[in-house]
């Protein structure tokens, strides 16, 4: 290749995709796909006609096989050169032998670089499964089974070395491998490690099941030895927290501070340390408590509270609460339904025989600190504010300490750590032009000399030579000389960067995508590059690789900037359209129909296209608060149809974490009104439905009513499937007899076979199946609930084949059919992705029960374990969304289970 040539990248792992340039290529039609996905699996090597056209066309091949596979050759060598004439084989797809290669390498092509990436890399990068979204048969051919073993062997590299924290990824990609028994072994060792042994035991009898049902075999030395380890007790000190974090990396020790911070815990237990933002709370009291950690003997809790986060979500004291006392070892779960006094409490009394440092940083006000506090005086509590927390001081007795600027000496010294001695050495006078200009604050100074670092060759000369022209104060400590810092990193970025950093303020949430940067800007591929500049500079801080957070201060900057400018529209439009597309993407894995077409994207739109189920609604899991603030930016945009699509699309999302109508309801009749005077029936109608969910209970009248005026617009338009579910929303009418109710699931269900839409129908024998069982017919309903579930795995709708296979346990264990309600819960619980708690926690219930009953104690009491896990990690959240009573009566049916096996 020549360098003339545009930079091609290939990308496997996630779905095939395409890259030339900066552009996005559509790889076309499904058998060019199929083409150019073979031999991107090669890796480079041969791959012959024969094998080609079998991978392409099957078994029976046409007579013109041959020359239809020339022909689709040439166009996909047209999709790295577009303008390659005829009958010319280019740069990248070559003839070999009797067959084909593609020329890649690590550069271009992910399917190679992972093997020259770290084991952490590489797993990251393989989070997906490669060419997801090809045809199942395809992918039975070996290439790509040998793509997606090395795939698993990177996964079991990664595990040797990982931590707890990586048992997502390394969770999913082991589900495409149930019988590797040294995935699952290390796997079983991570999740002993952090402390969720039951987890742990669960997962060695499934895997022992697996292999002596499916190979005849027993668990191998290494997931036997797995097993072991994970029935060890727990160390004694297994609740003894270490939780502070590294101090900073160049840490200048404030001497100005440390006299009065000793002075102040030799005589309190509350110590404040206030100041303003960037001045090195956190650093100064990390570095503190580590130097005092010795003489508490029973650990360090740390809680970072957000009370200034760019989002504006600070951390609820009760999530606080939730935090600390499992990280001293108190079970949610035997706490019930308590609320925050009684939180509280349990908290006090598990800190009351214990030395321990309690770091609470970023506190907004004191009643967000105050049911945080230990009750016992052996404990020190230290916490940062930018507020003074005079609640605290005048209620509790807290002593303040302000941290101010650093001096100029201790600010050369920062500034030496990070760049060298010599460097300011050798230049003396912009030496103290630079600790003058950066004011004190070890923030600004991090960002200068992270700018300096970062470009050698320059003269710090240079860079006072520009703080000069920008007549900057270093006086009184104010807004101005923090905005000053900001202006003069922000001036030594490159255009593009300086211009990203602009328009990330519109983004209103606590993380940023990479995909959310690019769209914004317009700038694709290159947006990688750029956030990297950005990190670099310390304006932006990467979190997992792929996301990236903003300070508070440097976004209110950003803010500033982009105010001045006239770029905040199209930023905005940008920002919506964006989330739209990457919505819309995301619905599409539920196998749900689309309520409307979006069109071409606009130029430079990088839209999020999670790969599978499972990411899509990890995905939604992550932006949920990112996409009710852009919906409410696009409604007072006065963006309808953009905000009415986005509420529509995040329904299937919703549904599948069951998440409390009440939680968006707000939003979404504000939405139908923008509906009602958009005129536009399909949008309306799909609101009218939308704000109904809530209103069942609450409301009986309008719940009627809206869903009355929906049927009347979607039959106006002929719109099947829109009837079918109005029809089904309204089998759950409250004021409606039995009769009726059983007249309208049948009618869904008559309408849902018409309109031809497989998802459409399977909810509507839901509803169906929903009233047999409510009027005793269990065994209509068993017929009826079988049929919906195999055609939701058929149609590979996943949530509802897991829905459906939970309903099919229930009523095969109300029946006392238990082998088929052990079968129907293992479908539903394999078919839940990681993102998904409530499936789950049905699902193992019956399991429990139905082991039991079938007399394999083993099994039900490892299951039981599992449950009982479930409950204390989110119990609170399974209350809320059905009631004590009902999360109540099942707790007992599975407690009652467990006694009954003793």
């Amino acid at each position: 290749m020549t360098t003339s040539e545009p930079a091609v990248r290939l990308r496997a792992y996630g779905g095939l995709r395409m890259w030339r340039g900066d552009t996005e290529v559509d790889i076309g039609p499904p058998r060019q796909r199929v083409l150019l996905a073979a031999l991107l699996a090669a890796r480079g090597g041969v791959v012959g006609v024969a094998e080609l056209i079998d991978l392409i066309w099957g078994a029976e091949p046409s007579q013109s096989a041959v020359n239809q596979l020339h022909r689709l050759v040439g166009q996909v060598r047209r999709l790295f050169e577009p303008d390659l004439p005829s009958r010319t084989p280019g740069h990248w797809v070559h003839p070999a032998g009797e067959g084909y290669r593609l020329l890649v390498d690590a550069r271009t092509c992910d399917l190679l670089a992972v093997r020259e990436q770290s084991p952490e890399r590489a797993l990251r990068t393989v989070q997906e499964p490669a060419f997801a979204g090809l045809d199942p048969e395809v992918l039975e051919h070996p290439l790509f089974v040998a793509v997606a073993r090395e795939r698993i062997q990177i996964t079991v590299t990664a595990a040797e070395t990982a931590t707890p924290d990586s048992l997502p990824i390394l969770q999913r990609i082991a589900a495409s491998a149930p019988l590797h028994e040294v995935l699952h072994a290390r796997i079983i060792r991570l999740l002993a490690a952090a402390g969720r042994g039951a987890e742990a035991l669960v997962l060695f009898e499934d895997m022992r099941h697996r292999l002596a049902e499916e190979l005849g075999a027993d668990p191998g030395p290494e997931l036997r030895a797995a097993h072991l380890e994970a029935l060890e007790p727990a160390p004694a000190d297994s609740h003894r927290p270490v939780q502070l974090p590294r101090r900073v990396s160049g840490f200048v020790p404030r001497h100005d501070l440390t006299a009065a911070l000793d002075a102040q815990a030799s005589g309190a237990a509350i110590v404040i340390l206030s100041g303003m933002g960037g001045v090195g709370k956190t650093a100064v009291a990390v570095d503190w408590a580590h130097r005092l950690a010795p003489r508490f003997p029973d650990g360090q809790l740390y809680l970072n509270l957000r009370g200034f986060d760019p989002s504006g979500r600070l951390i609820d004291p009760v999530d606080a609460l939730n935090t600390l006392l499992e990280s001293v070892g108190v079970s949610l779960a035997s706490l019930g339904g308590a609320g925050l006094d009684a939180r509280a409490a349990r908290f006090r009394s598990a800190l009351a025989d214990r030395r321990m440092i309690v770091l609470l940083d970023n506190a907004r006000d004191s009643e967000q600190v105050r049911p945080l506090l230990p009750g016992a005086p052996g404990c020190l509590v230290v916490v940062t504010s930018r507020n003074r927390l005079t609640g605290l001081v005048a209620r509790e007795g807290a002593r303040p300490v302000l941290v101010g600027r650093l001096g100029d000496a201790a600010a050369r010294e920062l500034l030496a750590k990070r760049i060298g001695e010599q460097r300011l050495a050798a230049e003396p006078a912009a030496s103290r032009d630079l600790v003058r200009f950066c004011a004190g604050l070890p923030l600004a100074l991090a960002i200068a000399a992270a700018h300096a670092a970062v470009r050698p060759e320059l003269r710090l000369r240079d860079f006072a030579e520009d703080l000069e022209l920008d007549a900057l104060s270093t006086g009184e400590s104010s807004d101005d000389d923090v905005r000053s810092t900001f202006s003069w990193s922000y001036e030594a970025l490159s255009p593009a960067a300086a211009r990203l950093f602009r328009l990330l303020a519109v983004h209103p949430g606590p993380e940023i995508s990479i995909a959310a940067a690019a769209s914004i800007s317009g700038a694709g591929p290159k947006a990688r590059s750029l956030l990297a500049e950005l990190s670099a500079a310390n304006m932006l801080t990467e979190t997992d690789g792929r996301r990236y957070t903003m300070h508070d201060l440097l976004h209110a900057y950003a803010d500033e900037l982009l105010e001045a400018s006239d770029e905040r529209q199209e930023a905005e439009r940008r920002l919506v359209e964006h989330y739209v597309r990457s919505t819309r993407h995301s619905y599409l894995m539920f196998g749900r129909p689309q309520v409307t077409y979006l069109g071409p994207p606009s130029a430079g739109m990088t839209i999020e296209r999670p790969a599978d189920f499972a990411a899509a609604l990890e995905w939604y899991v992550r932006e949920k608060s990112t996409l009710r603030a852009v919906i409410d930016l696009a409604l007072t945009r006065r963006w309808h149809r953009e905000a009415i699509e986005m509420v529509l699309d995040l329904r299937a999302a919703r549904s599948s974490v069951v998440e409390p109508p009440a939680d968006s309801a707000e939003q979404s009749e504000r939405a139908l009104k923008a509906a009602q005077a958009l005129g536009e029936p399909a949008l309306e109608a799909g609101m009218l439905r939308e704000t109904s969910i809530g209103l069942r209970d609450a409301d009986p009248a309008l719940f009627r009513t809206r869903l009355e005026k929906a049927l009347q617009l979607y039959e106006e338009s002929g719109d099947l499937a829109g009837q079918a579910m109005v029809w089904r929303n309204m089998a759950w009418s409250v004021d409606s007899t039995a009769s009726e109710r059983l007249m309208h699931a049948k009618q869904a269900v008559d309408l849902a076979e018409l309109c031809g839409e497989p998802s459409v129908l399977v909810f509507a024998l839901s509803a169906l199946v929903s009233e047999l069982r409510a009027q005793g017919d269990l065994a209509t309903a068993a017929d009826v609930a079988l049929e919906g579930h195999e055609l939701a795995v058929q149609a590979d709708i996943i949530d509802m084949s897991a829905q459906t296979a939970g309903t099919l346990a229930e009523i095969h264990l109300a029946r006392g059919d238990h082998e088929a309600a052990v079968r129907f819960a293992g479908i539903a619980l394999d078919r839940t992705p990681p993102a998904e708690i409530f499936t789950p926690f049905h699902a193992n219930a019956i399991l429990a029960e139905a082991t039991r009953a079938l007399g394999d104690s083993d099994r039900a009491a490892a299951v039981v374990a599992t449950f009982r896990q479930l409950i204390a990690q989110h119990s609170d959240i399974y209350r809320v969304v059905w009631g004590d009573a009902s999360v109540d009566a099942v707790i007992a049916r599975v407690e009652a289970c467990a006694s009954a096996m003793h």
